[in-house]
């Protein structure tokens, strides 16, 4: 099997479990990624922006991949997040993913030199010439760039790009589709939570899930699972049901990264500890209350 049908799946973009001196959990991540795995994944993300990928060095990363693909075992598919500030140091990024055990990478642009047009084709066609794996590009509300579907056709023709993650609107998504190559073999993924349904309408062919893939795992498998089989109105309305959870989860609370309370909730489930790269806030004494009194609300256990 290819890696683009490999990829044809929801993936969870992981939570990196950090002890309470900020420093990498390798037995928190052991314990989620079996946990996702258990509940039906058979891809995993690490290192992507849910999983505070900027936060780390060089030896972080590594040491996390490792010990995602430890967990994981031989024959998942491990996708490693490999953004950086450089063409060089994303190179070199991908080249430890790979050393470590990835078997694809993900980027975005470059996330504080701001880049025109012609810099950032520059940018991806070194990386498909140099990469030391096949790659996902990211288009992603986080980063100060976006690559319209002119530039996207053009990069998508080479080899070792597999394809690209669209996190954004579902007029976003539309355009795409609109605009691509037909005739190109790629896979198109999205990651908005929120646009889940609306994305699978519009035919995307993948789906990265930050922070449902680490708390909703089985629902969201259930999802995708529902619509491509023609269970177009179950689906619907179990995405209504976790939308409508996820709502309260991160718009109730004054976090607004919204990964605290994904950590909250694996820290209640025994997996691993709510804690967060400083100088972002872990989730307080007194909202992990709140936190639990929802999941009682929605009937949502682990």
């Amino acid at each position: 099997m290819t890696i683009q049908e490999r990829l044809k799946c929801v993936t969870p973009a992981l939570a990196t479990p950090l002890k309470k001196d900020g420093t990498f959990d390798p037995e928190g991540m052991t314990k989620l990624v079996k946990y996702v795995m258990s509940k039906g994944m058979t891809n995993i993300f690490v290192l992507g922006y849910a999983g505070e990928v900027l936060a780390f060095s060089r030896e972080e990363r590594k040491a996390i991949i490792k010990t995602a693909r430890e967990a994981a075992g031989p024959d998942a598919l491990l996708i490693a997040g490999v953004m950086d500030d450089s063409t060089r140091l994303i190179l070199q990024h991908m080249e430890d993913a790979k050393e470590s055990g990835a078997d694809v990478a993900l980027t975005t642009p470059t996330d504080f030199v701001h880049c025109t047009e012609s810099e950032l084709e520059s940018c991806f066609l070194r990386l498909a010439d140099e990469a030391a794996l096949p790659f996902i590009i990211y288009n992603c509300p986080e980063n100060q760039h976006y690559i319209e579907p002119e530039l996207m056709n053009k990069l998508l023709k080479k080899d070792k790009i597999v394809g690209f993650k669209e996190t954004s609107n579902a007029a976003k998504i539309q355009q795409m589709l609109l605009n691509l190559d037909k005739d190109t073999d790629f896979i198109m993924m999205s990651g908005e939570e929120f646009v889940y349904y609306p994305a699978m309408a519009l035919g995307v062919d993948a789906f990265i899930m930050g922070g449902p893939g680490n708390i909703l795992p089985a629902q969201s498998i259930e999802i995708w699972e529902d619509y491509k089989a023609g269970k177009h109105l179950e689906a619907r309305d179990k995405y209504m049901n976790m939308i409508a959870f996820l709502s309260e989860l991160y718009f109730g609370l004054p976090y607004p990264t919204m990964m605290p309370q994904i950590k909250a909730v694996l820290e209640l489930w025994g997996i691993c500890g709510r804690w967060m790269t400083h100088p972002t806030a872990a989730v307080s004494d007194e909202h992990m209350e709140v936190i639990q009194k929802l999941l009682d609300k929605y009937q949502i256990t682990p």
